[in-house]
């Protein structure tokens, strides 16, 4: 049997929820009974029993005395949904809208009190998985370079995310290169990504361990994970530094790193890239250098 609360989520009350289920027994019932099988007030009934009509949810037939009907919950309640989801929409908007205009109206404030060296202004605080990875994909979308990244377990965003936040830059011809650890790559699921990552054009190297998760963009900005790995059940919190010094030091181990790291393949591939990393290839291309 079906909850109210299932029906409240669509955008009805306690009442219409009630009076609905109520209608959904019967071919047909008057205010009277409705009112008696939903527990509602008599006096609040008709109210209830209108805006069912209102939102296509019921039809009012025209007897003596007057009865009510449901509709059908396949249509109805596609109908009532589409509804819900049109509002979202103009609700998203409208949000956008506001966001937009008051990011005018407070940039001059910001500006101008750029002249005082506060050192926390270089640093953002972000809490909770969804600021994070909207943060994220930000940065991702703003990047014109490069991307360095250091992926390792649990993931913060979802499969969509993660696509969007690697094919964004890679679209656009960035150079985007990831390091992950061996706890990662033993994901069957995340495996898969990341063969898919690569056809992209992403650039992955394995180490046994990541230290921490990061994200470099264009030499500008850093995106830090400060989760405490041994901490029990994780509690997502990040940094983002625009510093270039911090993010230059960060992208120095990065590049020690990969340095040490060896080439993504799967099970099934051969070995050939890894003898290029160890050095068959600067050899081959050293004995072509030497020949006239």
């Amino acid at each position: 049997m079906a909850e109210f609360s299932s029906l409240t989520s669509l955008g009805l009350n306690g009442y219409e929820s009630a009076a609905y289920m109520a209608l959904l027994s019967r071919p047909e019932l008057g205010p009277p009974d409705v009112a008696h099988r939903a527990g509602i007030p008599r006096q609040r009934i008709y109210d209830v029993l209108a805006s069912l009509v209102c939102k296509g949810l019921c039809i009012a037939r025209n007897s003596t005395p007057k009865t009510y009907s449901a509709v059908d919950p396949e249509i109805a309640l596609e109908l009532l949904a589409q509804e819900r989801v049109a509002a979202y929409d103009r609700q998203r908007q409208e949000i956008h809208t506001l966001a937009a205009r008051l990011t005018a109206e407070l940039a001059p404030i910001f500006a101008s009190g750029r002249g005082q060296n506060d050192p926390l202004a270089y640093v953002e605080v972000l809490a909770g998985p969804t600021r994070i990875s909207h943060r994220a994909l930000a940065l991702a979308a703003a990047a014109k370079k490069s991307v360095n990244s250091c992926i390792k377990r649990p993931l913060i965003l979802s499969k969509e995310q993660n696509w969007t936040f690697l094919k964004a830059p890679l679209g656009r011809g960035l150079r985007y290169r990831a390091l992950c650890d061996t706890e990662v790559l033993e994901d069957t699921e995340l495996r898969e990504w990341m063969m898919q990552f690569r056809d992209w054009g992403l650039e992955i190297r394995v180490v046994p361990q990541v230290p921490l998760k990061m994200q470099s963009f264009d030499d500008e900005v850093v995106l830090v994970s400060m989760q405490d790995p041994a901490g029990g059940q994780p509690s997502f919190t990040a940094v983002a530094i625009h510093n270039r010094g911090a993010v230059a030091m960060l992208n120095l181990a990065f590049e020690y790193l990969w340095s040490q790291a060896q080439v993504f393949t799967t099970q099934a591939e051969p070995r050939r890239e890894e003898r290029l990393l160890n050095g068959d290839q600067c050899n081959t291309c050293s004995g072509r250098a030497g020949k006239p």
